[in-house]
């Protein structure tokens, strides 16, 4: 056998040959398995906490919605902390929670009293104009519990995601009472309500 053969035939035998292949596929592929891996588990970790953090905005509506007697700033920095509990974050948290009722005469959402915690500014009469495509049409004379959350996820590996806001917007209406009283600050509602006596 000439050199000139082999040298021809070693490209074609070398193109069939099959061993060592396993190997081969396995350097290639295993760091990608790895990476689907990793960012599998991100998203499922994020999806995890962005739900975890909307049952406790949920839970902590629910909450202040029930009371009938007034409550006070302690109070919603106590919901703070069980949000805190409950959603689960490495991240910062916060929330704001207002009373919001409809101006008859203004034709627009009022805010009766707004507290916020982690220093972000309360909702006012003019910020509350820009969340009302997100508020039910009220009743005049009737009040709203608009509950704001805000978690930051910060992810452990950062494949594919930075740190992301989780907010949430939860109006319920209060179950027992007309309005939830905030350490003296109540809405004389007779005043926002229609008047019906000559009707």
């Amino acid at each position: 056998m000439t050199m000139m053969r082999l040298l021809r035939q070693f490209p074609r035998r070398f193109l069939r040959g099959e061993r060592g292949t396993a190997p081969v596929e396995a350097v290639l592929i295993t760091p990608l398995l790895f990476w689907w891996y990793l960012a599998a588990y991100q998203y499922f970790d994020a999806f995890r906490e962005k739900n975890a953090s909307q049952k406790a905005a949920y839970a902590i509506s629910d909450l202040i919605s029930r009371e009938t007697a007034e409550i006070d700033t302690a109070y919603i920095n106590r919901m703070a902390d069980i949000f805190d509990y409950l959603s689960m974050s490495r991240g910062s948290n916060w929330i704001r929670v207002s009373s919001v009722y409809w101006d008859v005469d203004a034709g627009a959402y009022r805010t009766v009293w707004s507290r916020a915690t982690g220093g972000h500014a309360p909702q006012t009469d003019e910020s509350i104009v820009s969340e009302a495509f997100r508020i039910p049409v009220l009743p005049a004379g009737d009040t709203v519990i608009v509950v704001e959350t805000s978690t930051t996820y910060e992810p452990f590996f950062r494949i594919g995601l930075n740190d992301t806001p989780f907010n949430n917007f939860i109006t319920t209406r209060p179950r027992f009472a007309s309005q939830i009283v905030l350490e003296g600050q109540a809405l004389a509602l007779a005043e926002v309500a229609p008047d019906v006596s000559g009707i």
